[in-house]
């Protein structure tokens, strides 16, 4: 339950700084344009493009802290023991 909670939560996260991201590309066009000395034109094309690029990279984003919350495998804990045919094993160690 707690890794669901987790994963939406990050999602909607995601979401928030997505939309706050594409409000904002304009002023960042400002920006550079007062860092460069340019004028750089931001058609509709390029607008669609850049938030195009920034959904897929919060896809990925998504993506990857689903492979991490769900499929986290638990590291063994206890001590390296070797048994009497000369192989290794793991003695829990008890809590």
């Amino acid at each position: 339950m707690i890794k669901k909670i987790i994963f939406y939560a990050s999602i909607v996260v995601l979401i928030i700084v997505n939309i706050l991201i594409d409000i904002n590309i304009n002023n960042y066009i400002e920006i550079l344009n007062k860092c460069f000395n340019r004028e750089i034109v931001l058609t509709n094309f390029y607008y669609a493009l850049i938030c195009l690029i920034i959904a897929i990279i919060s896809v990925l984003f998504i993506i990857a802290i689903k492979f991490i919350v769900f499929y986290k495998k638990e590291a063994i804990k206890g001590i390296r023991e070797e048994s009497e045919d000369g192989t290794y094993r793991y003695s829990r160690l008890a809590k």
